[in-house]
């Protein structure tokens, strides 16, 4: 292994290098052979050394040029290679600690330091990761109780509905069965949400951009009361017949949410909706646009994170959760993709893309 050196004096060897070589070229070059002339005057043997001999100066010149060529390229190549090790461990492009292969102290001090950050990084990211986790569980075990006792009310408040009861109990009654069912729905889509956080490689399956599509439609078309505020757009050069990987499920949940918030905040007494789906490089991306208000800065920054509301006293009778569009950014980070959320033109925009390539791993 070689010695570690500073960058200056890795400078100031490559100069004594080209010193030296250029006193032994100037030794080969120039004073062997004029050692070796002579010059015979007429009536006169005398040897007169050819000091200025034009030849031996170009020779020199051009073997001082190759030289320093040499060694300046030698130079390079070695801060070049320096510099790709420093790189490839800064992006995590390599696995294992490349310092002991560093040669140049100021590269081994920087990846070093860059060592120490990436282990800072990764034991933030684990402990975030092990937080998630325990959060998720906790979530889904306090779910997975409340959703056994919330069963029992609403069966027992169904039955008192068909009972022989006094009819001014029946009002309770039914906001008893009312808001059983609601904690319930929302118990379910909480328990959905927290189902992407456990990998499931099993439920990942090949399918044709058709069967997509046409299952996408299915679903939309069930959603809705009148089909004609619905306008459907594709990609004329679109092959449907390419096959996609995906969480079908996952993907047609994704939707039917973007779906039912372009219904909830599209115009009231005359609602537009617009479904865009386009597929290039094995990204699939769909985008629904509704008519309406535009949403504010707030909203557009927040809308996709747990638990948010537009309506800060979170009223009983508001049909949202906060856990719609939140699962729609976890589906897309579950395909490696994007979610966005937009205004445009009059109205909101909601994209969200997939990668449906099988070179990846499942994000949890």
């Amino acid at each position: 292994m070689e010695n570690k050196i500073s960058f200056k004096q890795l400078v100031q060897k490559t100069c004594l290098t080209i010193i030296v070589e250029f006193v032994i070229a100037i030794l080969v070059l120039y004073l062997l052979p004029l050692l070796s002339i002579s010059i015979k005057v007429a009536g006169e043997e005398t040897a007169h050394p050819v000091l200025l001999n034009i030849f031996s100066w170009i020779y020199l010149c051009i073997a001082l040029l190759v030289i320093v060529s040499f060694n300046i390229r030698q130079l390079l190549l070695k801060i070049h290679k320096e510099m790709n090790i420093v790189y490839h461990q800064s992006m995590w492009l390599e696995s294992s600690d490349l310092t002991e292969s560093l040669m140049i102290t100021e590269f081994i001090e920087t990846n070093q330091k860059i060592n120490q950050m990436q282990q800072k990084i990764e034991g933030m990211l684990e402990k975030e990761r092990q937080q998630k986790e325990a959060l998720v569980f906790k979530v889904s075990a306090a779910s997975h109780d409340l959703k056994t006792p919330l069963t029992v009310i609403q069966g027992n408040s169904e039955l008192l509905s068909h009972s022989a009861i006094e009819e001014k109990y029946l009002p309770y009654i039914q906001d008893i069965n009312i808001a059983s069912n609601r904690m319930i729905e929302y118990i379910n889509r909480l328990l959905l949400y927290s189902k992407t956080f456990y990998e499931n490689e099993n439920e990942w399956n090949d399918y044709s951009l058709q069967d997509v599509i046409e299952s996408i439609e299915q679903e939309i078309h069930y959603l809705l009361k009148d089909k004609t505020i619905v306008t459907f757009q594709y990609d004329e050069k679109l092959d449907k017949n390419t096959t996609v990987y995906l969480h079908l499920n996952y993907v047609l949940r994704a939707v039917m949410n973007m779906m039912q918030n372009a219904l909830e905040y599209s115009t009231a007494d005359k609602k537009a909706i617009k479904v865009d789906l386009q597929y290039a490089h094995q990204q699939l991306v769909i985008s629904i646009w509704n008519n309406g208000a535009h949403l504010t800065d707030e909203i557009l920054q927040h809308a996709d994170s747990l638990f948010y509301r537009k309506d800060k006293n979170r009223n009983l009778n508001d049909a949202h959760f906060g856990i719609g569009l939140a699962f729609v950014k976890r589906v897309s980070e579950l395909h490696h993709g994007t979610l966005e959320i937009k205004n445009e033109d009059d109205g909101v925009k909601v994209t969200i893309s997939v990668y449906t390539g099988k070179n990846k791993k499942i994000v949890t």
